[in-house]
């Protein structure tokens, strides 16, 4: 007989692992102990040597497969003879934890809920060990019901009886709840026998709800009805852009639109984000929905609720952030009354405590591989392994569709999406994400690693944190260079295209069409798109046409009547003379500013109303032409190799009332897809570099990733794009991380 003490880390609490040990060891007759500890789980074990190596052969082909084991220790020890297993009371010992995400309601509770004869018949929190809340109801760790916002509500006998039987699915399930003991959900102001059939009674009058979900406010209105839609974009001060859909089944989504098996796969996924999907008919749904698009964002149902929701309402459905545009999103009922007040008919509450605010994740797939554009629900807080080793760090991400990073040694703790930090209601829920990661992960920051941008709200922190921390800087667009290298866990030599629309550069200037030759150790610009001027700072951000507008005064002076006719003289003689004077002029290489001065020279787009409209809309239009050539471009050789589009421009400016606004959309994309492949070209045989990899807004582009990828490989180039961070500014706090490598 011999005995063995093993630590199993990773995400080993909240997910069914003390159950599945529990029985594995009593299956093998085998003997000892299991606890739950602050970052790992103890087990004692304890038996006959062939039932031992039988135990640590299951332990790791069995797991439960909501689990992640990222490393087992094991230690002989001697003890005296144990006459059983059992589960004892968790303990805090020192080390990081790993959290699970929430995850979406398992296809046995589903049936259970779906059952008359069930207890939980029609349950709205119904869950198990292999679904429900995780992340968002956490306080503290250990993972126990005492430390989640399920404290509150005590156990019935049976729910009791469940939480304590090793053969029930629900044994050691936290959050377990039924009509008896659990949580609870309404409509605010009034009693409804049918709660569910009243919210569709709601859906089909037009009304707006709010409706609290797993990680906060969802508002929810039919997406069929135009009026209704109207009124939603009205009170949410959201002109145009696109809104997320909720459909019944995987059925209804093939009817709006074209699901390929790996979309169909990350659809059904234990994550269910929201997916987006090229449009196959819009039938009923309002145009108003994605105006100007040819994707539909669409999630399945992934809270018991949803499915109730959808027992009566068939229609497909809008399914926002509970917020005003860019504002943190609403988690709390009185917080709902109060934000939400002039944008919500009605209140759909309910009293289960959401502890961490979290949105609704948003991905796509190309190449059959699933790319995140926002990661949240169903991802975050789930560590990134990296391949480096880390002192404890704290990254502060940037400006825009903001993301902080916690982490030390090989692993990094992303933070949910935050958003844009542009107001205080924002910053407020930055600071106390940042404040609960450090908490509950246990891990104090050495290092502070924030944008190289003078004016981000993220370096104002990090400088009144510069007497407690060592804090260091990184360039954006090198902090977008090492993201992919440590998402994809690349420690060789690669050529990075890091396009995108806006980051502070070294040089002062406004950088975004940058080509960097590197590896973890080290980093080099090797090119970029030519400067050119820009009058009127963020203003001109929000209006291509004024970027047009710059850009033709400088290039064609002469000509700016004739290519810009509709822009009135007073708009073009103070641009004229701020250029001249260089007076709120600033300098930029950004491939996404090339995009929108096309969008707006081809007039697609010539004011945005949120962040890519104008280059999104391009690459719709592009979308639907076949064109197959590209225009013209200068690659010249200085210290550091110039892309010039000038000769493009021209060509688009000749061209623009003469041929169809698509097919030079679809050019226009292909000289960038070009200008990509002759620089891997270059580069590969100046730096003898075979791999490729893109990071960056602009390659959220599916067109110009579509048009690019297959070239480069055929070419015998081994291309990497982002996997488990987004390739926008979402993931550049996992790039900032290199600064506590370095």
């Amino acid at each position: 007989m011999k005995s063995y003490k093993l630590r199993v880390w990773g995400i080993v609490q909240g997910v069914g692992f003390r159950p599945f040990i529990y029985r594995l060891a009593k299956s093998l007759n085998l003997r000892g102990w299991i606890l739950n500890s602050t970052g790992s789980v103890q087990i004692l074990i304890q038996g006959e040597e062939k039932n031992l190596e039988k135990f640590m052969e299951l332990l790791l082909k069995e797991a439960p497969p909501l689990s992640r084991i990222e490393g087992i220790e094991k230690e002989e020890i001697e003890v005296e003879e144990i006459s059983d297993f059992k589960i004892l009371e968790s303990k805090e010992d020192i080390g990081f934890n790993f959290i699970s995400p929430d995850i979406a309601i398992c296809e046995d509770c589903l049936r259970e809920m779906r059952d008359p004869k069930d207890r939980r018949y029609n349950y709205p929190f119904i869950n198990c060990t292999n679904c429900g809340p995780r992340y968002t109801i956490i306080e503290d760790l250990p993972y126990d019901r005492d430390k989640t916002t399920m404290k509150i509500f005590e156990m019935c006998e049976e729910c009791y009886k469940e939480y304590h039987d090793p053969s029930s699915r629900r044994f050691h399930a936290q959050p377990i709840s039924c009509y008896n003991c659990g949580p609870q959900i309404w409509i605010y102001g009034e009693e409804s026998k049918d709660l569910f059939k009243r919210i569709s009674e709601y859906l089909d009058e037009g009304k707006i709800l709010a409706i609290k979900g797993i990680g906060g406010f969802h508002l929810a209105c039919d997406a069929t009805q135009d009026d209704t839609v109207r009124k939603l974009r009205e009170r949410k001060k959201r002109p145009s852009k696109p809104f997320a859909l909720m459909m019944k089944d995987i059925e209804t989504i093939k009817e709006y639109c074209f699901v390929s098996e790996e979309e169909e796969k990350i659809l059904k996924s234990k994550q269910s984000p929201i997916v987006l999907l090229r449009i196959k008919d819009l039938k009923d749904i309002s145009p108003l929905v994605a105006p100007g698009n040819n994707y539909l964002g669409v999630m399945l149902p992934y809270a018991p609720y949803h499915h109730l929701i959808f027992d009566h309402f068939k229609k497909p459905l809008i399914m926002t952030s509970g917020n005003l545009s860019d504002e943190p999103i609403v988690k709390d009922n009185e917080e709902a009354m109060e934000r939400l007040k002039n944008i919500a008919d009605i209140f759909v509450f309910h009293n289960r405590e959401i502890k961490h605010r979290i949105d609704d994740s948003v991905v796509f797939v190309e190449n059959k591989e699933v790319q995140i554009i926002r990661r949240a629900r169903g991802y975050a807080p789930d560590p990134v392994k990296i391949p480096i080793k880390l002192k404890p760090t704290l990254a502060l991400g940037g400006e825009l569709k903001n993301t902080f990073s916690l982490g030390k040694e090989n692993y990094v703790f992303m933070s949910p999406h935050i958003g844009d930090l542009k107001d205080k209601e924002t910053l407020e829920v930055y600071e106390e994400t940042i404040q609960e990661y450090i908490r509950l992960f246990k891990i104090e920051p050495e290092i502070l690693v924030h944008d190289l941008h003078p004016q981000y709200l993220s370096t104002d922190l990090a400088q009144r944190f510069k007497k407690y921390m060592e804090v260091r800087a990184i360039q954006h667009h090198k902090a977008h260079f090492y993201s992919l290298l440590l998402d994809r866990e690349i420690t060789e030599d690669i050529i990075c295209f890091t396009f995108d629309g806006t980051g502070y550069g070294e040089d002062g200037k406004v950088w975004g069409g940058e080509v960097f030759v590197g590896n973890i150790e080290e980093i080099k610009r090797v090119a970029h798109f030519k400067y050119f001027p820009i009058v009127g700072g963020d203003i001109a951000i929000e209006n291509p046409r004024k970027i047009a507008l710059s850009y033709i005064i400088k290039n064609f002076p002469k000509d700016t009547d004739k290519i810009l006719p509709n822009i009135d003289e007073l708009e073009k003689n103070v641009t004229k003379i701020l250029l001249e004077r260089e007076e709120n002029v600033f300098y930029t290489s950004s491939c996404g500013r090339i995009f929108d001065l096309v969008s707006a020279l081809l007039g697609i787009r010539e004011r945005i109303d949120y962040e890519g409209q104008a280059a999104i809309e391009l690459e719709m239009h592009a979308m639907e032409s076949k064109e197959e050539s590209y225009y013209p471009f200068r690659l010249v050789e200085n210290e550091i190799l110039e892309i010039d589009v000038l000769p493009s421009i021209e060509k688009i400016i000749k061209e623009k009332n003469k041929k169809d606004k698509r097919d030079i959309a679809r050019k226009f994309h292909n000289t960038v897809s070009q200008i990509i492949i002759a620089l891997s070209e270059i580069f590969r045989e100046e730096y003898k570099i075979n791999k490729i990899g893109f990071s960056g807004g602009v390659f959220q582009n599916r067109l110009l990733l579509e048009t690019t990828i297959p070239i480069l490989k055929e070419r015998k180039f081994e291309v990497y794009t982002h996997q488990k961070v987004p390739t926008n500014d979402g993931g550049i706090s996992l790039g900032q991380m290199i600064m506590g490598y370095k």
